[in-house]
């Protein structure tokens, strides 16, 4: 009894000395009713779309990758919808595009630089403007036109063209046989530039032969309208 009496005054003082003793409970793995799904990691800059090689791992510190990477994607959907030939635009997917985030505004947002591709200027970039496509027909120039640069078909149409003064002489477009075969092209196929000649109808009115050529180099002689 008296062994008992005393088990029972340890418990009571236990008990006043540090409460009931814990019972543990049991731990529901249950996430919280309003968790946010994790981030998606950034995109990567190096990459493949549409069967184009870009590297853009120059623009990391430019800004955000995700902008960058949508930026040129844009740049590659725009060449991809003119409905070019087969040849022509596997040539264009084949050129590496090279991106930096260099905002000087004397510099081409799109230009062509041959061992290395086509550069572009990734923090000027518009959506609504082929940069990348004036680039890419200057590596057209280059690489398949004959005599590249010193093509004679492209020179007498700039000639011909500085000759008739419909346009300044400080016009791009007359500057060199590139300028003027990329320019020319690039209000062809897409239709408006911001640049002389400006616009398909313009350069239909005012160089009608250059614009037959390029139907016929482009499209077979059936001209876009």
């Amino acid at each position: 009894m008296i062994r008992r009496d005393s088990l029972i005054a340890f418990g009571l003082l236990a008990i006043a000395a540090g409460g009931a003793p814990a019972v543990a409970k049991p731990v529901l793995d249950v996430p919280p009713l309003f968790q946010l799904p994790p981030k998606a990691p950034p995109p990567r800059l190096v990459f493949s779309y549409r069967g184009w090689r870009v590297d853009a791992s120059r623009t990391a510190k430019a800004q955000p990758p995700t902008r960058t990477v949508s930026a040129v994607m844009a740049q590659i959907d725009l060449v991809e919808g003119l409905n070019l030939k087969p040849d022509i635009i596997g040539f264009m997917r084949a050129q590496p595009i090279l991106c930096d985030g260099a905002t000087n505004p004397a510099l081409e947002t799109g230009d062509f630089v041959p061992g290395r591709g086509v550069v572009l200027h990734v923090r000027r970039l518009d959506r609504k403007k082929p940069a990348l496509l004036h680039g890419l027909l200057k590596a057209y120039m280059v690489e398949r036109l004959p005599g590249g640069v010193a093509n004679a078909e492209v020179a007498g149409l700039r000639n011909a063209a500085a000759g008739r003064h419909v346009w300044p002489k400080t016009a791009r477009m007359l500057q060199g046989n590139d300028e003027f075969f990329s320019l020319t092209a690039a209000a062809y196929l897409f239709g408006a530039i911001t640049r002389e000649p400006y616009t398909r109808a313009d350069l239909r009115k005012t160089e009608p032969g250059c614009y037959q050529w390029l139907a016929n180099l482009f499209d077979g002689g059936r001209a876009r309208t």
